[in-house]
């Protein structure tokens, strides 16, 4: 049994390659209900039912984080993932350093220090 002979593309380069032609799609980012963005980068909360995925209303930064913290905020994301009953919205490892983030600024006042360890001691010690 032979194989079926390849068919090539009409149009051929100088080189004898087929001719590539580029189409690209026109950019749709939303409807009329998607929130503008204001100058700070961030748009808020969405209004309900609108088509704009909640991390887009988020703005965007950069954290180091040293490799235990990694892996236990993974882990913990896990066992919170796993252990819940509604699972509407997505929670990520993101969304635990959100929370955490909340909680450091409920309890700004209590931050004081000269390094990260005091910093940390001063918040977490009671």
């Amino acid at each position: 049994m032979s194989k079926p002979q390849r068919q090539r593309p009409s149009g051929t380069s100088p080189l004898g390659r087929p001719a590539l032609a580029a189409h690209v799609e026109p950019l749709n980012v939303g409807d009329s209900r998607t929130p503008e963005v204001r100058e700070s980068g961030s748009t808020g909360v969405p209004e309900s039912g609108s088509l704009v995925p909640r991390y887009l209303t988020l703005v965007r930064t950069e954290a180091r984080i040293r490799d235990d913290q990694a892996a236990e905020l993974t882990a913990l994301r896990r066992r919170v993932s796993a252990g819940r009953r509604s699972k509407v919205e997505r929670i990520t490892d993101n969304t635990l350093m959100r929370v955490a983030i909340d909680l450091l600024l409920a309890h700004a006042e209590r931050l004081s220090g000269d390094t990260e360890e005091e910093l940390r001691r001063s918040v977490l010690d009671t």
